[in-house]
């Protein structure tokens, strides 16, 4: 694991990573305390032992980053990479996200205020609306004036959209976990890195098998499996709209196109800065190392 610290005068540019400091991301954390949560979550775990680990971490926004620190400076190909192109008739499908939206006034009420620790929470008690980040998450992101993000609008632990969960079967992960990015117009969020902990506790919470497997800490993931995460473009992208994978940028999707990236290294960041609200289902799952996403194969899914 040692290779993981890695100074900046130490890195192996002959691996395509960056030689040049201004590349490099700057982050508003305290050095050396960073250094210290990552020696820590390296530590051996299972899996339920580092989910408890991370839910009681006061310091989850930092946790986060110090496990992003594995990579720099990548191709684009290596970040992110179209995976699939979903055909079925979307109208009424993006009606019904409107409507709901409408209806529950997603967009009237967009809070994204300080919450009960949700992860703390069994997910069975979860309800229509995802409560969205934690604490110190929060808090950092309101330090430094991004203060509406995005909302995420319940797929599999509610028959809302029951048609999406249908698609996101089509991907074929185990302890499969979707939901709706629904992100207003103004919405930001800042560059960061994914645990996929839903997807994880869901997991745990139901099968012991994997709660008692060790957790490896440099892909994210229990041993002899892989987590992954989707995202799917409910609508044609309007200018304005983006995702940023380290360096490069995701935007010009169509309907129906969907990408995977390195979730477990790739900082990124959303931005909506048109004046449409933009949908893009996220589906979040286990995988094996022969399933066909791992192998990076591009296939076109009918629904």
């Amino acid at each position: 694991m040692a290779y993981i610290k890695r100074k900046l005068d130490e890195l192996d540019e002959s691996q395509i990573k960056v030689g040049n400091a201004d590349f490099l991301h700057k982050h508003p954390y305290d050095p050396q305390l960073l250094e210290e949560i990552r020696d820590d979550m390296m530590k051996p775990r299972t899996c339920a032992e580092f989910m408890e680990w991370i839910e009681i971490n006061p310091h989850y926004d930092m946790v986060a980053e110090a496990s992003s620190q594995f990579i720099r400076g990548n191709s684009e190909d290596v970040c992110f990479w179209n995976c699939a192109k979903v055909e079925t008739d979307w109208d009424p499908i993006v009606k019904k996200i409107d409507d709901f939206a409408k209806e529950n006034k997603v967009v009237e009420n967009f809070d994204t205020n300080y919450t009960d620790e949700w992860r703390l929470n069994k997910q069975e008690k979860q309800k229509e609306f995802i409560p969205f980040r934690h604490n110190s998450e929060l808090a950092n992101m309101r330090m430094h004036g991004f203060k509406k993000q995005y909302q995420l609008l319940e797929v599999t632990l509610s028959d809302s959209f029951p048609e999406l969960q249908e698609i996101a079967d089509l991907f074929e992960f185990t302890w499969e976990k979707t939901d709706i990015n629904f992100q207003p117009p103004s919405g930001q969020f800042p560059r960061h890195v994914d645990f996929l902990a839903t997807p994880l506790k869901r997991a745990i919470e139901y099968d012991s098998s994997v709660a008692n497997l060790p957790y490896n800490p440099i892909t994210k993931s229990p041993e002899g499996w892989r987590l992954c995460r989707i995202l799917l473009a409910l609508e044609n992208w309007s200018p304005g709209q983006l995702f940023s994978y380290e360096n490069y940028n995701w935007t010009n999707w169509s309907q129906g196109d969907a990408v995977n990236f390195n979730f477990a290294s790739v900082r990124h960041a959303t931005s909506n800065c048109s004046y449409v609200n933009r949908p893009l289902l996220k589906i979040s799952g286990f995988i094996k190392e022969d399933h066909w996403l791992a192998r990076k194969e591009f296939r076109r899914l009918v629904y």
